[in-house]
């Protein structure tokens, strides 16, 4: 079941379960619409704020690489613009909020769905969709497949976007995932090609990147399980600060990677998954958009998470 931080029932405004539906619902001020077979535009108060890019087409090498897995991306609600990265660019296979391991090993075989080396994570269907005042969620269901076999793992990623509390925040999103094996696995790799990552858009000033850990001194290379990293980047001339929040019931140790200019940044973890077993994950991502804040406010945004 989706993971709902403050541990309250919810009012919604509607509910669609099914395969291939194409989606059009609004809330009090929230609306999720589908462009069939391409993305899930999310508005709030008729502003844009993400886009879960959801095609996949093998019809040719090109638009193969560009769909080959779905991802989350963000947009600037008064711009419009993007602020987390497509396909193309540097590192094409980062793409906006995004979770991939580059060693999924079962026996003797191992797949990268990190760099989607023949292999693919295929959207299959929206198997819940909700609307209310205070939210918008959504649960897609996806296959990870190598090379044109049957999925080694199948997935439920459901994103939930809530009506920001604060004033200077422009987007707060859960995510909740539950993967689930189709054969015995290890989700293996390392801090730069695996977990639970965010991608700030390719046109990042990388000079002005810049990032920030719980504690003075803290280091993402030796310091583990972390609740928060945060980053400002600076796209033209907007700076934007994002909270990655790992909560405590995600499998540990837990190693951030959080150094690089270019602002790939992301949660890593290693784990061993037997046959129809699951494993559970939540996240929050808080976009606010100016330079860092400082800790004791960012931490302050943790705790209403994991203790309401």
């Amino acid at each position: 079941m989706p993971f709902h931080p403050h541990g309250v029932s919810v009012c919604w405004a509607a509910l669609v379960i099914g395969l291939g539906l194409s989606l059009s619902i609004k809330g009090s001020g929230f609306e999720l619409s589908e462009t069939p077979s391409e993305h899930l535009s999310i508005h709030w108060g008729g502003k844009i704020l993400g886009q879960y890019q959801l095609a996949y087409d093998s019809s040719s090498k090109e638009r193969l690489h560009d769909t080959y897995k779905p991802f989350l991306q963000l947009l600037d609600p008064d711009t419009g613009q993007a602020i987390t990265k497509g396909a193309g660019g540097q590192f094409t296979h980062h793409r906006g909020i995004f979770l991939g391991w580059n060693k999924v090993q079962t026996g003797k075989s191992s797949y990268d769905f990190w760099h989607m080396v023949r292999c693919a994570q295929i959207h299959q269907s929206f198997t819940q969709t909700e609307v209310s005042a205070e939210q918008a969620s959504f649960q897609s269901r996806i296959h990870w497949v190598p090379d044109n076999q049957k999925p080694v793992l199948t997935e439920e990623r459901t994103m939930t976007f809530h009506r920001p509390q604060d004033t200077d925040m422009s987007h707060v999103i859960d995510v909740h995932t539950e993967l689930t094996a189709r054969v015995d696995l290890e989700l293996d790799g390392d801090p730069e090609h695996a977990g639970f990552q965010f991608r700030p858009a390719n046109e990042v000033q990388a000079k002005e990147t810049r990032y920030l850990f719980p504690k003075e001194g803290q280091n993402p290379r030796k310091d583990k399980d972390l609740p928060w990293v945060a980053e400002q980047f600076t796209l033209q001339d907007q700076s934007y600060t994002v909270l990655h929040l790992n909560h405590p019931s995600n499998p540990s140790p837990t190693q951030y990677s959080a150094y690089r200019d270019y602002g790939r940044f992301g949660a890593f973890f290693r784990h061993s998954l037997e046959k129809d077993r699951t494993l559970g994950l939540n996240y929050r991502i808080v976009i606010l958009p100016g330079p860092l804040r400082e800790r004791e406010r960012l931490q302050a945004i943790y705790e209403e998470w994991v203790h309401p």
